[in-house]
């Protein structure tokens, strides 16, 4: 989010929108944490949170005179989710199905007699939106899914499934990252680091991110038990802290192309569901592939 790494002094109205991002975390940690511990309610919640967000990019898209697809957006965002929630029980490749279709279909969709002045324009921004929201999110789906036994940890009485440490894995990575990067930028941030995308980030906060990135994942071996060696954790926690910002700054390109500060007011204190996932977007299947190669060495 473009303020992750203010560097601006206290003041009575900053501090009233901390604690206003403190509570809304509050209340929506729990509900992800509920919707993790069962494969079927993670996708629920995924497919939730890509509809959303293809509503919100749909109206920044327009904000800027753009014209993409509402519709066939959606549907597109919703197959991607689809895809790997089912692909337990569909005995071919669902997910190389989706991409044909998806690809078809929003081609064909351009031949509707009609104004199709804007149709390359209108058809790429619909596609890569879906692709962007639905495709990268949905790895949260294949996160939950992986069932590798677990190696006790600390918090082994609560019996938490192996998918779902997975995911508390992804979400204190990137979160931690970012609320890091926070205080740490307001705090000693001097050198910025993308002054035109996002003015107020410093390569101090973008430092401190990256530490609580590697730490964090490193402590989720400990406390969650997850199968894994802390040389393979660090490595894991250091990939998401360069990948967590960037996804982060794509966000914030978005946004100062149309000229917009927040993709939407749905979470108070944070803006937008896109401003809330813009980094997981990028660590999500970045930490997946690098999990799954760490388990099968």
């Amino acid at each position: 989010m473009d303020g992750a790494n203010a560097a601006s002094a206290d003041s009575p109205s900053r501090a009233s929108s901390l604690a206003l991002r403190v509570a809304s975390v509050s209340v929506l940690i729990p509900i992800v944490i509920a919707a993790a511990w069962w494969p079927w309610s993670t996708a629920i919640l995924v497919g939730i949170c890509v509809a959303l967000a293809v509503f919100e990019l749909d109206g920044i898209m327009r904000q800027g005179g753009y014209a993409p697809r509402l519709w066939v957006a959606l549907l597109i965002g919703l197959a991607l989710c689809a895809a790997p929630a089912l692909e337990p029980v569909v005995p071919f490749n669902l997910g190389g199905a989706i991409i044909g279709a998806s690809l078809i279909g929003s081609l064909a969709y351009e031949l509707i007699p009609g104004d199709r002045s804007d149709s390359i324009e209108s058809w790429a921004l619909t596609f890569g939106g879906a692709y962007y929201v639905g495709g990268l999110l949905s790895y949260f789906i294949l996160i939950g899914r992986i069932d590798t036994p677990l190696h006790g940890g600390w918090l082994a009485a609560l019996h938490i499934p192996p998918g779902t440490s997975w995911i508390l894995l992804v979400l204190a990575v990137t979160w931690l990252q970012d609320t890091a990067a926070y205080f740490v930028g307001r705090a000693l941030g001097h050198h910025k680091m993308a002054p035109i995308l996002s003015p107020k980030k410093s390569w101090e906060g973008a430092v401190g991110g990256f530490t609580a990135s590697v730490l964090s994942a490193m402590l989720a071996v400990a406390i969650l038990g997850l199968p894994i060696g802390y040389a393979a954790a660090a490595l894991i926690g250091a990939a998401a802290g360069v990948v967590g910002p960037l996804g982060d700054l794509v966000e914030s390109l978005i946004k100062r192309q149309i000229g917009i500060k927040d993709s939407g007011r749905l979470i108070p204190g944070h803006g937008g569901i896109l401003d809330r996932i813009d980094s997981l977007l990028f660590t999500a299947p970045v930490i997946y592939y690098l999990v799954l190669l760490t388990l099968r060495s």
